[in-house]
């Protein structure tokens, strides 16, 4: 029970790699806030949590509205009293498309909006709670893709490229409240991954084959521990840091990848 007593918000959790993380802080003790933009989907979610034991809530926010962003954050807060943790996970994932279409900007606004703006705008909100408390979580969300500049992505790669410079500036600027800023690039089985392999299921077999591990990435074992490593107190000391879960995937290179059929 490492989380017992905290409260964490994680944005984008109805789903996928976000409600991974949820379940695995609820069942380390955390009261977890769920957030999306589907109702009915969150409150499955939540139903899952509270079947563990855990204290759970749902909140509806479009993180690409600044408004909806910090209420978000605010209401967090004060359904349970306190905030301790922020995992900003949610991010719009426009259509792959080449750099030179003039819908690049279009796409780009989305993903910068949604991505990084709502990042900033979350912990911003959350910082008062965090300094309230004595110390602070904050895990943020970059991405292979963006690390090895993947074609035919430039808006999503540009948007988490982006958040790892601010979650650099956020943790250099906070250290001085305890708070830590850290952010992943993981590689887990969600239904984003999923559909993008659905035309073709052996193409899934063959990256899982490349990976160094032999297999795709577990959302709660994998990816949801790994971010449990991160809040937790042991972590404590951690901040500013890009930590790749993704079984040794990013060691493979962009030719690899690409030569494998995944962008």
């Amino acid at each position: 029970m490492r989380l017992r007593g905290k409260v964490a918000l994680v944005t984008g959790s109805t789903q996928g790699l976000g409600e991974g993380i949820a379940l695995r802080f609820a069942r380390e003790g955390a009261r977890v806030v769920i957030n999306g933009r589907s109702a009915q989907k969150g409150e499955a979610v939540v139903a899952k949590l509270r079947a563990l034991g855990a204290d759970a809530h749902f909140i509806r926010a479009d993180l690409s509205q600044y408004n909806e962003a910090v209420s978000l954050v605010q209401q967090a807060a004060a359904h349970f009293g306190r905030l301790d943790i922020l995992i900003n996970n949610a991010q719009a994932v426009p259509d792959l498309i080449p750099s030179i279409e003039e819908r690049s900007a279009e796409y780009l606004d989305q993903a910068l909006r949604s991505g990084l703006y709502g990042s900033l705008w979350t912990s911003q909100a959350a910082l008062p709670f965090f300094r309230a408390a004595g110390a602070g979580r904050i895990v943020n969300f970059a991405s292979i893709n963006g690390a090895y500049g993947s074609k035919y992505g430039a808006a999503y790669n540009a948007a988490k490229e982006a958040i790892r410079g601010l979650t650099r500036t956020l943790a250099n600027e906070w250290g001085q409240y305890n708070v830590t800023v850290n952010v992943i690039l993981p590689s887990g089985v969600s239904p984003s991954y999923e559909a993008f392999y659905s035309d073709d299921p052996k193409k899934a077999e063959a990256v899982a084959r490349l990976n160094p591990m032999r297999r795709h990435g577990r959302a709660e074992e994998d990816i949801g521990s790994a971010v449990l490593g991160l809040v937790c107190d042991y972590a404590r000391y951690i901040t500013g840091q890009s930590l790749f879960i993704d079984g040794g995937a990013n060691l493979l290179g962009l030719p690899q990848l690409h030569a494998a059929g995944t962008v």
